[in-house]
């Protein structure tokens, strides 16, 4: 708790629990504690809210960025797929109807083509 206040510049408290003492510690003493509830208990009830941080909180947070961040990798893949077979198409066929495509995917696909010829490159050196 002491590292946590010195990195992280903010005040703190614990309240340190063990089955096998009857009395449970306080960090870094009892005046200190009381000091900063009092001063949490003046805070608006929406400000408390935002400062009250427990485990489930932070698993919460976490699981939600990952989720973010899981979305906008399949939407990555999924966008360098579409790509690709637009490609293969073109590539197949000769056929490429530019008209349905907005200017980030032309974009899109030039930067494919590049990082294609440069990984055929890397290959036959």
């Amino acid at each position: 708790m002491d590292e946590i206040t010195t990195l992280c510049g903010i005040d703190a408290c614990g309240i340190i629990y063990d089955e096998n003492m009857s009395q449970s510690k306080i960090w870094p003493s009892k005046d200190t504690f009381q000091t900063l509830m009092d001063k949490f208990r003046t805070l608006p009830e929406s400000e408390q809210r935002n400062v009250t941080f427990d485990h489930e909180d932070f698993l919460k947070q976490t699981i939600a960025k990952d989720r973010e961040k899981l979305m906008k990798q399949t939407d990555i893949i999924t966008k360098k797929k579409e790509m690709n077979n637009l490609l293969d198409h073109f590539i197949r066929t000769g056929e490429f109807d530019g008209n349905d495509l907005r200017e980030s995917d032309l974009e899109d696909i030039s930067f494919l083509i590049d990082s294609n010829l440069k990984g055929l490159e890397q290959m036959t050196k």
